[in-house]
């Protein structure tokens, strides 16, 4: 079983750590389990299939079930609170504390530093710097860049990601980044941001012609779901991304930039068609 850091879904981890559970002590059953922390068996396996959340007086007992002690205990409180949030500004407060409990570190960006959110390729140069020795090539720093910018736009890139303290320069004078990820917290829902995503959205679609297939992975897929099941599904996508930055974080041989853009949303609603067919 993978270790508890490495999830952000708490239904998920719990079904893991009770599979797990399993194999390594002896039989067990959701109804033994929920005995053990004086919860209702038919809840427990509902919040297991995603249906409804934990209550927050099982916190604690889960976690003296599963033997969570330390920083553990406390991911998997987080965890909960996180997957339970209602708010843009609750759930990234847990999700900081998550991040500071298995030491990765988040860089928040206050209202007036969304100029980083101005042009893609601000994004971009900051990885490009992440992986590679950049001095004062501004040139080839432009060119690796696809589409590829001017030179101008890559010299007000770097000045604006110094500005923000994201990059700075080593002794050797190479630009070297501060901080591992970015995120714009509770202020994702503006303008900026917004912007931002309308234009890596548009550099998705413009990638059908620019890049060859084994350079991409754009692919659709149409699907039916009950309303029901939606936050399921966000939650799914999250930790999926999540694995995907955990990766990314882990790497060291890097050598390309990529833009990840998962888009699901609604294309018709049939609630009313049913409604008319009783």
């Amino acid at each position: 079983m993978k270790k508890i850091f490495e999830y952000t879904d708490y239904r998920e981890w719990l079904r893991d750590a009770f599979e797990d559970f399993k194999q390594r002590k002896t039989v067990i059953s959701w109804r033994y389990m929920a005995m053990k922390m004086g919860a209702d068996p038919g809840n427990l396996l509902r919040v297991s299939q995603g249906k409804i959340h934990l209550p927050l007086s099982l916190i604690q007992p889960a976690a003296d079930f599963f033997e969570l002690e330390g920083k553990e205990a406390d991911y998997w409180a987080e965890m909960v609170y996180f997957g339970r949030a209602k708010t843009d500004a609750d759930a990234l407060q847990h999700y900081e504390r998550m991040q500071a409990l298995k030491g990765v570190s988040l860089k928040l960006l206050q209202k007036k530093e969304l100029e980083f959110y101005r042009h893609w390729y601000y994004n971009a140069i900051r990885s490009v710097i992440g992986i590679c020795k950049f001095k004062d090539d501004y040139q080839g720093l432009a060119e690796s860049c696809t589409p590829n910018i001017t030179e101008k736009e890559a010299r007000d890139a770097v000045k604006l990601l110094a500005d923000l303290n994201m990059i700075s320069t080593d002794r050797d004078g190479y630009w070297k980044v501060n901080d591992t990820f970015v995120s714009t917290g509770g202020n994702w829902r503006s303008q900026a941001v917004r912007a931002f995503q309308h234009e890596t959205i548009r550099l998705a679609d413009e990638s059908l012609d620019r890049h060859q297939p084994f350079l991409r992975d754009i692919s659709t897929v149409t699907m039916t779901f009950c309303m029901d099941d939606i936050q399921l599904l966000r939650e799914k996508i999250n930790a999926f991304r999540e694995d995907l930055l955990r990766l990314s974080q882990e790497g060291t041989d890097d050598d390309t930039v990529f833009q990840l853009n998962i888009q699901m949303f609604p294309l018709a609603f049939t609630k009313p068609l049913k409604e008319k067919g009783k």
